[in-house]
């Protein structure tokens, strides 16, 4: 699953179903949905939380929202400034929508810091010398989610695909109870 995933969904998923089944080993990858796809097509995994660009595509299990995130709380930014962003990798869609979202508003932007591990993210947003972009549940209590003089950025869903069409009974039992829990996860 994509980090922000990890972060803010898992403990939770984890808690109810490993208590059920204690024996159960994980191997868990924390990577961009466009990582994630060629290891579901090569079964290098059983299953993998993805990134959805559209939030109504029927295998939504929860949608999210796109956030700016800074330093402090009154980041204010002027309109006739350049916005210096921390993103991650060009492929990922926190990095298309901040992106797309700066030329539809037609902001001047310019992407300073480049990380694909969301604490490197999240450090350099809390540095003060970059704005970057989290899903709302991953932002931490020290950060701040901003919005003056910012362009406003997409909802995106999250999604559970299998690898094999006929799961052992692990992957199944996995996969029944995060799609029973991960919509109500807070």
């Amino acid at each position: 699953c994509p980090e922000d995933y990890s972060i803010a969904f898992l403990p939770e998923l984890l808690k109810g179903f490993c208590a059920t089944y204690p024996n159960v080993e994980f191997r868990m990858v924390c990577a961009p949905t466009t990582k994630l796809h060629p290891l579901l097509q090569r079964r290098q995994i059983d299953m993998a939380l993805v990134s959805k660009s559209d939030p109504n595509h029927g295998s939504v299990l929860r949608k999210e929202d796109f956030v700016w995130v800074a330093a402090t709380p009154d980041a204010d930014i002027p309109t006739d400034d350049v916005v210096t962003l921390a993103l991650s990798a060009p492929t990922t869609l926190d990095h298309r929508a901040a992106c797309d979202a700066m030329e539809l508003g037609n902001r001047r932007y310019r992407i300073a810091f480049a990380s694909n591990s969301l604490a490197g993210l999240i450090a350099i947003a809390r540095s003060g010398h970059a704005i970057s972009v989290l899903t709302r549940t991953a932002v931490p209590p020290d950060l701040h989610v901003v919005t003056r003089g910012l362009p406003t950025l997409p909802t995106i869903g999250i999604a559970l695909e299998v690898a094999d069409a006929q799961p052992s009974v692990t992957v199944k039992l996995l996969g029944d109870h995060i799609r029973a829990v991960l919509p109500h996860v807070r």
